[in-house]
């Protein structure tokens, strides 16, 4: 049975209705209608549609008469307007009321007014009681006051720490580091850190890293540095991966890191490896879907997955990411604030960030790149685009300018309609040698990776690399002593 007045809710639960639905006009007059009938849950409905258009005012003056009927989140509301505009007196009394209420943010809220004032007694107190409301915050909040920058009660700082991080709080997981680090306890440390850092702790992969580094052990600082650099963006964690490869002789991968986070200039040799084994396949397989789709106007739907260019549909299409054309930076889709990974046409992307994590290839793992520091960023995207795109198997990309040209979108189709990518002997040296000049440092891996795609027997000696395809044709390629195509040549099968 509803504690409020009957003829009260059912005007309150249409205009909730109403309001999910977008007819706002419709919501604002059955919640005042449910308001003044004894609901003051209308009251705070109408002031979260003022506040959701801006109209600060009047939202407050909405929380304030719930409030007043007895509501601790619209109490809550009125307190933090309140601290916001500078009244801290005010925000105390309706955080108070809130608190009084059970509401865990108001009573949170209240503790640390009162920590402020150094009345810690009290806030702790009040911590406590959020804490039991089930904020992970205010278990951080009594952790930090029992440990006292290392000179407190250490082992109810860990309790604390340790609780609040149990509720995935990576402020107390890092901070629990520093604590068991003071009560003796290294092993300890490194544990809380590794749970920080699966928490996003922004510090915590570099401090696993420092450590790792400093006893010895480079391949763990490595992964650490490079946790912290794809994650949180640390600068010193790349500039320590730029020192690490530079002592190890690997200029590329040095180069990479010390750019990583102001403008890349080439790929990780990670990402050349990868990308070398499949860019002959991934050329044959544009040329063909160029071909079919053509140059007309694309429009996608992402919940659908389709594509559409001149008139024709195509299904199976993966959101792969956006490149700005101002910044001069690709986005994966699968952090795009804009859609979010759990989109149909973005699921697929998964096994995408998925490889990069597993195989250690930062491009496919860091969610933002910035490639200004390429000749041509926008090119660089490109195949960077066609190259991850081979990992979701299908036809190859599309892409098209949004925003008034300002950005690119990039769509990988997997259509069955769509032609297969055969082998042909003839066209395989063509498509080898243009692979070859875009990883000029890969050629071997082009030609072992396409003769492989298309399940040829391989052959290799230092010189030359020979493949049999299953149907009879034959390409045989030959190399430099530095590993570069010096010449390449091939024939059908003959006819029997």
């Amino acid at each position: 049975m509803s504690e409020y007045p009957a003829g009260s809710v059912e005007p309150y639960e249409r205009g909730l209705a109403a309001r999910r639905g977008g007819d706002l006009a419709g919501a604002e007059e059955l919640l005042r209608r449910a308001f003044e009938s004894g609901h003051p849950g209308g009251a705070h409905e109408l002031g979260s549609i003022a506040a959701d258009r801006g109209d600060d005012r009047e939202a407050v003056a909405w929380w304030r008469r719930a409030a007043e009927a007895g509501l601790p989140e619209s109490a809550f509301e009125v307190g933090y307007a309140a601290e916001r505009s500078g009244d801290m007196e005010a925000a105390e009394r309706w955080y108070r009321q809130a608190a009084e209420g059970g509401h865990t943010s108001g009573t949170l809220n209240l503790g640390i007014i009162l920590e402020n004032r150094g009345e810690a007694a009290e806030a702790m107190a009040f911590y406590r009681r959020a804490w039991e409301l089930g904020s992970d915050k205010a278990a951080f909040n009594l952790g930090r006051l029992h440990d006292d920058d290392g000179k407190g009660d250490l082992e109810a700082a860990e309790t604390w720490y340790t609780r609040a991080a149990e509720r995935g709080n990576g402020g107390a997981a890092f901070n629990l580091g520093f604590v068991r680090q003071d009560r003796g306890d290294p092993a300890g440390r490194d544990e809380a850190w590794r749970r920080a850092a699966d928490l996003g702790h922004p510090k915590a992969a570099f401090g696993l890293g420092a450590q790792s580094e400093k006893a010895g052990d480079e391949d763990a600082a490595i992964g650490w540095f490079r946790r912290s650099v794809l994650e949180a963006g640390v600068e010193q964690a790349a500039r320590r991966l730029g020192d690490i490869y530079r002592r190890r002789g690997d200029g590329r991968s040095a180069r990479f890191w010390t750019e990583f986070l102001s403008g890349l200039s080439g790929y990780s040799p990670e990402f050349e490896a990868f990308a070398a084994a499949g860019s002959a396949a991934a050329i044959q397989r544009q040329d063909l879907l160029n071909a079919a789709v053509g140059d007309g106007h694309i429009a996608f739907d992402v919940d659908e997955r389709t594509l559409t260019s001149g008139g024709r549909t195509f299904h199976g299409m993966t959101f792969l990411g956006s490149f700005s054309h101002v910044s001069d930076t690709w986005l994966w889709a699968w952090a795009n604030p804009h859609y979010g990974d759990d989109v149909p046409a973005i699921v697929p992307l998964a096994a995408v960030r998925e490889y990069g994590e597993r195989h250690a290839v930062p491009e496919l793992a860091a969610g933002r790149l910035d490639l200004s520091g390429f000749p041509d960023p926008h090119q660089a995207a490109t195949t960077m685009a066609i190259a991850a795109a081979a990992l979701l198997g299908g036809d190859g990309v599309q892409s098209c300018r949004v925003n008034d040209g300002k950005g690119s979108f990039y769509f990988h189709l997997d259509d069955p309609a769509l032609p297969a990518a055969g082998f042909d002997p003839l066209s395989a040296t063509r498509l080898m040698t243009a692979a070859a000049e875009i990883f000029p440092t890969e050629q071997r891996r082009v030609v072992r990776g396409f003769l492989a795609h298309h399940g040829c027997r391989i052959r290799e000696s230092a010189e030359v690399i020979e493949g049999t395809a299953p149907q009879g044709g034959q390409v045989t390629v030959a190399f430099t002593p530095d590993g570069l195509i010096k010449a390449a040549s091939s024939a059908r099968a003959s006819a029997e």
